[in-house]
């Protein structure tokens, strides 16, 4: 159990967990892309970790950037999105990776692909982390998954609450 602000969370996947389906998940986006040079656009703050350990995991030649887009408050999405740190990379006509933490309305996404797809690039793929189905408010094709969970709010590996807990090498659950 660990303590950030108020509430206790337990740990729900261990670095070690995490670090496997990352290199399943290197493995997916090589035989891809491998050969295609792709761009990854890493969405700040939270993917910043996740990203870190996915570029690690390539072993071909590829590029990254950042973006910083939010809808959070606490532990609520509010549902507005704001773009606060822009592309610096033109991406007509390449193929795009955009790194997500964690996908759970969707709407940053849906949001922030639209705009890249208004770039014309080669094509734009989705990675995250971690994915909450059952919470997802619009259309959205992930294509590289780390974790699948439920509505649950999660702290750790760049997940955070109010801005604390993102440094925990785990991912760990809000405990109820």
């Amino acid at each position: 159990m660990i303590q950030v602000l108020d509430k206790r969370f337990r740990k729900l996947f261990s670095e070690c967990e995490i670090q496997e389906r990352i290199a399943k998940m290197a493995a997916e986006i090589k035989a891809d892309l491998g050969d295609k040079s792709p761009l990854f656009i890493a969405v700040l703050n939270g993917a910043f970790i996740f990203a870190a350990d996915l570029m690690r995991a390539m072993d071909f030649p590829c590029e990254i950037t950042f973006v910083k887009q939010s809808s959070y408050q606490g532990m609520d999405s509010s549902g507005k999105i704001t773009q606060l740190i822009g592309l610096d990379r033109d991406i007509k006509d390449r193929h795009v990776v955009i790194i997500e933490d964690i996908v759970d309305s969707g709407l940053t996404m849906y949001h922030l692909r639209d705009q890249l797809l208004q770039q014309n690039p080669a094509s734009l793929r989705i990675a995250c982390c971690t994915f909450k189905p059952d919470a997802l408010k619009c259309p959205l094709k992930l294509d590289y998954v780390g974790f699948e969970v439920s509505k649950l709010f999660l702290v750790g590996y760049g997940l955070d609450y109010d801005g604390y807990g993102r440094q925990y090498k785990d991912i760990y659950v809000l405990a109820e």
